[in-house]
């Protein structure tokens, strides 16, 4: 009976913040910005003037035939090369303006084509590649002044590098490109797209991934035949890359255009992906109170293990990392009880976890491809230097200390590079702030606004009720990507009103480069309040709180409301 009166009394309350919610989004509203165009790196000129130099206008007359051989009068001092194509034809009579009678030229009569095959800095050799010999004695040859119509086909490259060059191209005047939606390796789909569309040519641009570095790969084709003409391949500084993404104020997709996203029935508030039996599949790692659950995505969430953390009523921290080099990663968890801080890692063996490691007032998490500790006490939270955690022996023994500026623990911080090698520490402070340190400890730069605050604080205790020593928090999560720093926004519901709960969320980069930091918004409107987030290759896998606790969508469709929802988002050329 009391079962039935519990579910009477809760839907008009549902209903009314379902209504409430819709008032307040629409009356917020969302926004994008966007701006467009980057700065031209010399690579891509190299490859720019690499396609131009096969349609530069050039006349010249074919001076002999021999069978399938031709000669003509021009060569390497007239810009021609071998590989190029030009257009054969004879003159025929003059034409003239019909009313200044003024001679305007002389008709073209079409004889065929021919491809060069060597040059002199005078002539240039070649053979017919379309049309009959006899009709080639005494004829003309060309490269029109007009556009050429040429089949551009991105491949595997960052979206912005392919668009910079695009519009470099487009830029150029020469050429009217020819976008294809298509994606395939297959040469002959693509230039048979090619031929379909008119194309004269057709450019496939192919990338690959250095640390520092990108190699563009532009090859270029004749559409009529397939023939490859040229390859020619540049490195691209990374630094530009990241750049042209930050330019470019991208903002990615929005809730409703996830990858795949799951209602979790319970309240998950911490997320890290991993590989936990070196099968090289990536595993998702979930904590929610004291338990600790480990799924195979797929359509759905296939639950592969699960187990208990000793003496937790919260996680407060979860990570993975391979630290003793087995292929196989560890589970990190720092948790909180009754004012109690313990940390643990944990190994599969077997058919199941085993502890590793435990170590009573310490905080632990994953630095790099390491893992480093710091000490708790009831009165301050953290407590004394941030170091590293080190696999020896078969167990783990605490190392050096970690230099870090003053006031930065241990939940704080990420170490960032710039792409000319100097060093730094992106750090939260207590506000919600990012700062950036220098190599000696010294704030170069802080954001604009604080990101939304921290979920996770704990009272410091008194030695008497009189006296309130404040709060210590764990921060946001930073993820270093690529040299660039991921961390989440949360949006208020009522602007400042935190306490409200959050409408939205968000995932921004950063990036030094070296002078200042650079911000771009990565992943923007993701619905409620994120709590936790993992990158694994390109995809983004978040999970998030919806407003109020509940998905007021689900009320309509008759579902349970409540729960935390598991995102998966993807990154590719982003």
């Amino acid at each position: 009976m009391k079962k039935n009166i519990m579910k009477v009394s809760l839907k008009p309350l549902l209903l009314l913040l379902f209504v409430v919610y819709c008032f307040l989004q629409s009356a917020n509203g969302y926004a994008q910005t966007k701006e467009p165009k980057a700065g031209q790196d010399a690579s891509l000129n190299t490859l720019k003037n690499e396609i131009l130099s096969y349609f530069e206008p050039v006349t010249g007359k074919i001076i002999s035939v021999d069978g399938n051989s031709i000669k003509i009068d021009i060569g390497a001092q007239k810009s021609v090369k071998a590989g190029m194509r030009l257009y054969a034809f004879k003159e025929g009579v003059s034409f003239v303006h019909p009313v200044t009678k003024e001679p305007l030229g002389k008709i073209e009569i079409p004889v065929g084509s021919i491809e060069i095959t060597a040059t002199t800095p005078n002539d240039a050799s070649g053979i017919i590649i379309k049309g009959k010999p006899e009709d080639f004695s005494n004829a003309k040859v060309k490269i029109r002044g007009s556009k050429i119509k040429v089949l551009f086909f991105q491949g595997n490259v960052d979206w912005f590098l392919g668009d910079s060059y695009y519009q470099m191209l487009k830029d150029s005047g020469r050429f009217e490109l020819v976008d294809t939606g298509i994606e395939t390796d297959d040469m002959q789909k693509i230039v048979s797209e090619a031929r379909a569309k008119n194309a004269e040519a057709v450019l496939v641009l192919n990338a690959e991934d250095f640390t520092d570095h990108v190699n563009l790969t532009q090859r270029l084709f004749w559409a009529s035949d397939s023939k490859q003409f040229s390859e020619k391949k540049v490195p691209v500084n990374i630094a530009y890359v990241k750049e042209l993404r930050f330019k470019s104020g991208f903002f990615g997709a929005k809730e409703g255009e996830v990858l795949l996203s799951f209602q979790l029935p319970f309240g998950a508030r911490h997320i890290a992906v991993g590989d936990m039996d070196g099968d090289e599949n990536p595993d998702i790692v979930i904590a929610s109170g004291d338990a600790i659950r480990i799924y195979r995505p797929g359509v759905d969430l296939k639950l592969l293990w699960e187990f208990k953390v000793p003496s937790t009523s919260e996680v407060i921290w979860l990570d993975v990392v391979d630290a003793n080099k087995n292929k196989r990663d560890e589970i990190i968890v720092t948790s909180i009880q009754g004012g109690e801080v313990n940390s643990y890692i944990y190994e599969l063996k077997d058919s199941g976890f085993v502890q590793l490691y435990k170590a009573k007032d310490t905080f632990i998490r994953k630095l790099g491809n390491g893992i480093a500790g710091q000490g708790y006490s009831k009165n301050n939270g953290y407590d004394g230097s941030v170091f590293y955690l080190v696999y020896s022996s078969g167990t783990y023994k605490k190392g050096d200390d970690i230099k870090l500026p003053e006031g930065v623990n241990i939940y704080d911080f990420q170490p960032v590079n710039s792409s000319d090698g100097k060093q730094a520490i992106l750090s939260w402070d207590d506000r919600g702030y990012l700062n950036l340190y220098n190599e000696k400890g010294v704030r170069i730069w802080i954001s604009r606004e604080d990101f939304g605050g921290f979920s996770a604080k704990f009272k410091r205790e008194s030695p008497t009720v009189m006296v309130d020593r404040g709060d210590w928090s764990v921060k946001d999560r930073l993820f270093v990507k690529s040299n660039e720093v991921l961390a989440p926004k949360r949006k208020p519901l009522l602007g400042i009103a935190k306490g409200l709960g959050y409408k939205s969320s968000e995932i921004r980069s950063f990036w030094w480069n070296g002078i200042t930091v650079e911000e771009r918004g990565l992943l923007e409107e993701i619905g409620g309040e994120v709590l936790d987030y993992a990158v694994v290759g390109d995809r983004l896998i978040v999970l998030s709180k919806p407003l109020f606790g509940i998905r007021a969508q689900n009320i309509l469709k008759g579902e349970s409301p409540f729960g935390t929802m598991l995102y998966i988002f993807s990154l590719k050329g982003r």
